[in-house]
């Protein structure tokens, strides 16, 4: 006997109808929330009272559809009880999974379940998962996948392969979730072939090149702010989007400090940034994101956009931002302890790669970090 209740309910009637639902005792983990359920909706509804033979006819279908589902879900609780695969869970919709699943883990992932999504065309059950499926999954990625071109090019780009692989590891993650969530009978997920990584050269804005872009009109203020922002402060871009009014706090000597538990590493870390920098945040608020108007479409065409415009052929992501500031700060004179200790390096050999990046022209050219 199954330790949870499910009982069916009726909703307090309203025009002459009664909605019905299951109710669960105790309340049930849903992974596709994340959190608990005790009410589940039959979206059904009976008549109170059938005034004709077919009203009758029609609340037993319902009934009967009713009993039916109840039945389906104390069959899946006592299977997954007695640790009993059910079957029935491969015909539910691994899509929709997959699109709740990323609200739950990373919000940022909106872009690799477009492309997943793009290629099932609009749908995929759980039994659809499979090893071959996953391997022309990655071949997709690889070879078909395209991004937006650029304004006034018709040639269409292929992803670049460290985003291909990118895509196809929060493809793996939910198909391991699914596993572990009993929605797949097999853990298939560690056996698909990761797609290699390639070693790219760190790519950064050069100080003209800073000059150049932050003089070029941007469509959305935001994102022109945002980057602005991650030049100062070199935050990681989750850290940046995350970013809250609360975590901007105010130092011992009085100056603008960043106070926030990282992403990447997540410790606490305090990082110095100047008044300039946070004139590109906003009106301050006490609490809410501070660039809560960014979306995370604005990381591909518009930026690649607002770079087009002016002039900067480089392959420039938002991370660069990150690597820009790195090697202004030395350009700048700043010895590689400050540099790692504003850039929160767990170690100072991450931050030695930086300084091979910067020649001795653009030391001896560069000044402190400016903007305008």
């Amino acid at each position: 006997m199954s330790k949870v209740k499910v009982e069916i309910r009726k909703r307090n009637p309203n025009n002459g109808k009664a909605y019905l639902y299951l109710e669960y005792s105790p309340a049930l983990y849903n992974p596709l929330t994340g959190k608990e359920t005790r009410k589940e909706s039959l979206k059904r509804y009976i008549d109170i009272d059938p005034l004709t033979e077919e009203d009758n006819e029609y609340n037993a279908e319902v009934w009967k559809y009713a009993r039916k589902i109840r039945n389906l879900r104390m069959k899946a609780i006592m299977n997954k009880e007695l640790k009993i695969f059910d079957d029935c869970r491969l015909d539910e919709d691994f899509l929709e999974y997959y699109k709740q699943r990323i609200k739950l883990k990373n919000p940022t992932w909106e872009h690799s379940y477009n492309h997943f999504k793009r290629y099932v065309k609009g749908h995929c059950s759980f039994r659809d998962i499979k090893y071959r499926f996953a391997e022309e999954y990655r071949d997709y990625l690889l070879n078909v996948a395209v991004i937006s071109s650029p304004v006034g090019k018709k040639k269409r780009i292929r992803l670049h392969q460290n985003t291909a692989r990118k895509y196809f590891e929060h493809f793996k993650s939910i198909v391991s979730d699914a596993y572990d969530e009993g929605y797949l009978k097999n853990d298939i997920g560690k056996h698909f072939k990761r797609i290699p990584q390639i070693r790219s050269q760190r790519e950064f804005l050069t100080p003209e090149e800073v000059k150049r872009l932050f003089g070029t009109p941007c469509e959305y203020e935001v994102l022109r702010n945002m980057l602005a922002f991650a030049i100062y402060s070199g935050l990681r871009p989750a850290d940046l989007i995350n970013l809250d009014w609360s975590e901007i706090q105010s130092g011992s000597d009085g100056e603008p400090v960043i106070r926030k538990k990282l992403h990447k590493t997540k410790n606490t870390e305090t990082i110095a940034i100047s008044r300039e920098a946070l004139s590109f945040c906003g009106l301050r608020k006490d609490h809410g994101l501070v660039f809560n108007e960014f979306r995370p479409s604005m990381k591909i065409k518009p930026l690649r956009d607002w770079l087009q415009a002016a002039g900067i052929e480089k392959h420039i992501t938002f991370y660069c931002f990150r690597h820009t500031c790195a090697t202004m700060l030395i350009t700048a004179g700043a010895d590689i302890n400050t540099v790692s200790r504003h850039l929160t390096h767990a170690s100072i050999l991450t931050t030695q790669q930086y300084f091979h990046l910067v020649d001795k022209k653009a030391r001896e050219a560069a000044e402190l970090i400016k903007l305008a």
